[in-house]
């Protein structure tokens, strides 16, 4: 990835360039820097009772389930350099606008690992492993496993037979909107969380 390129870039390789105006302006962040976009939208969310009490217990993940919730998500780079690893971060700071519990923020960030190979982490360190693919129609986010970093090193946990495997999809809908969906699905329980509805970017700040 040469200096100035999105961070995104090198994970989608030799697609970028044939990515649609709203995939390359949802993933427009460069590294090390101020750059910032927002989406909005609304999600149907599903959450099973055991994730829920996961969430409240660990703060990692939401808690509420809930139908056409506003959300806004402010995708950004981190412009001090500064990360765990060696990789730049991609970090997603969602709010999710709910008319019973009131604002409630959660935040992420996204390293990666190998060519399209990212990690997704949350609190304490904890990870979703996944690969970025475009086939396309769509950006595909496909299950790797779960991981702890401790140390610099990535262990696996075995959360999937906890909470399933996830799985998510990015659907262009115009030059500035996309549907995305994503869950994790366990393989005695089903479901055990779930997003899906549509996006618009509303801002991109990624100043020359």
């Amino acid at each position: 990835m040469s200096a100035g390129d999105p961070i995104f870039k090198s994970v989608f390789g030799k697609d970028w360039d044939g990515l649609p105006p709203v995939m390359k302006k949802h993933y427009a962040v460069r590294s090390n820097s101020h750059d910032r976009v927002v989406v909005k939208g609304r999600l149907d969310i599903k959450i099973s009772p055991m994730v829920s009490l996961m969430a409240r217990i660990s703060g990692m993940l939401l808690a509420y389930s809930g139908k056409n919730i506003p959300v806004t998500v402010v995708f950004r780079s981190d412009h001090k350099g500064s990360s765990s690893t060696s990789n730049t971060p991609f970090y997603f700071d969602r709010t999710f606008h709910f008319p019973d519990h009131g604002d409630i923020t959660f935040r992420s960030r996204m390293e990666q690992i190998e060519n399209n190979i990212l990690v997704e982490f949350m609190r304490f360190g904890i990870g979703w492993k996944l690969a970025y693919e475009w086939d396309g129609k769509k950006v595909i986010l496909r299950h790797k496993g779960y991981v702890w970093q401790i140390f610099g090193k990535l262990l696996p946990l075995p959360f999937s037979w906890i909470m399933g495997n996830g799985y998510a999809e990015e659907t262009p809908l115009s030059d500035d909107t996309f549907s995305m969906w994503t869950h994790a699905k366990h393989a005695l329980f089903g479901p055990t969380f779930g997003y899906a509805g549509n996006f618009k970017i509303t801002e991109v700040e990624c100043p020359k």
